[in-house]
């Protein structure tokens, strides 16, 4: 009987893996949003969310003025597309493709500047665009708040770290780098940045997250999703295949938007809509004309999926 069963064990988990080898695209993304929407069920529908369960689950915060980071959201980060991109590159490429992951997750010399414009980039711009929008004699005042940088928004940064960085070596680890060795790189960046977007789609019905969900909320985060991605795919190309730099301009990109924005209400709203019109439409206009569409791909400079290089059988 134990030879039947783990001769059955055997033989199902040889169709999974070919299963996987088949289609390793679409078994990424199917265990990234399995691996995230299940744990996070709880929290749907606890009070929360739907309310169904008669129960509030806690998140944590970095200190009391920053909002919370909930614990399951940085869950769902790491069983999702992190664990995803593991099991698919286990089953598709063996060790050698584990060792190439974890290289390219660990590709952190890409020089200063990288990381100056992925810590300080989203903050900079925005208050660039404040002192423009208000005129030279509001810099005292903007300069002023000058603290919150080190009080609220680099705190709030390395904590989302945390979880950008679980996102990450399965979005741009994983996912980026072979959906640019089949497909264009602008049609990469747009297809995962819709995937990304609709990946976030439980926090829009959670208290304190992405929510009150509406259609037009929610199709302009997809519109701001893929137009982002677009950008951070140019940089991930520049930078040589780095996910670090990636996680950091998420955890920046959150950072000002969730926590320093509303810091700065001196800032006028017509600021704030400039400083997502030039991340929608300008930046990503401007990298596609002056790279001719290629987003700075160059098979050579970053690194390739394991199965993409090994020798078919």
């Amino acid at each position: 009987m134990s030879t039947i069963t783990t001769t059955s064990q055997s033989a199902t988990s040889s169709s999974l893996r070919r299963l996987i080898k088949r289609h390793p695209l679409v078994a990424f993304f199917v265990l990234a949003f399995a691996g995230a929407w299940i744990p996070f069920l709880p929290l749907l529908l606890a009070r929360n969310g739907f309310g169904l369960l008669p129960l509030t689950l806690p998140g944590w915060t970095v200190n009391d003025l920053i909002p919370g980071l909930p614990l399951f959201t940085t869950i769902c980060a790491f069983i999702g597309p992190t664990l995803a991109a593991f099991i698919v590159t286990a089953a598709t490429s063996g060790a050698a493709g584990l060792r190439q992951l974890l290289r390219r997750i660990g590709q952190w010399r890409v020089g200063a500047g990288w990381y100056l414009l992925a810590l300080l980039g989203y903050p900079l711009l925005y208050v660039g665009i404040g002192i423009i929008t208000l005129g030279r004699t509001s810099l005292p005042t903007l300069l002023a708040q000058w603290s919150l940088l080190f009080t609220i928004y680099l705190p709030y940064l390395v904590a989302d770290l945390i979880s950008t960085m679980g996102e990450e070596m399965g979005w741009v680890g994983y996912a980026l780098p072979n959906l640019q060795q089949r497909i264009a790189p602008l049609l990469s960046a747009v297809t995962l940045g819709v995937l990304w977007a609709l990946w976030h789609l439980p926090a829009f019905f959670v208290t304190g997250l992405l929510g009150p969900f509406s259609i037009g909320y929610f199709v302009f985060f997809i519109v701001f999703a893929a137009a982002t991605r677009i950008t951070w795919t140019w940089i991930f190309n520049k930078t040589k295949g780095s996910v670090i730099i990636i996680a950091l301009l998420h955890a920046a990109s959150n950072g000002t938007t969730i926590v320093l924005i509303p810091r700065l209400p001196m800032i006028p709203p017509a600021a704030t809509l400039l400083f997502l019109g030039l991340i929608v439409v300008v930046f990503p206009v401007l990298i596609l004309i002056f790279t001719r569409g290629r987003l700075s791909y160059k098979p050579d400079r970053v690194a390739q999926p394991a199965e993409a290089v090994l020798p078919q059988a």
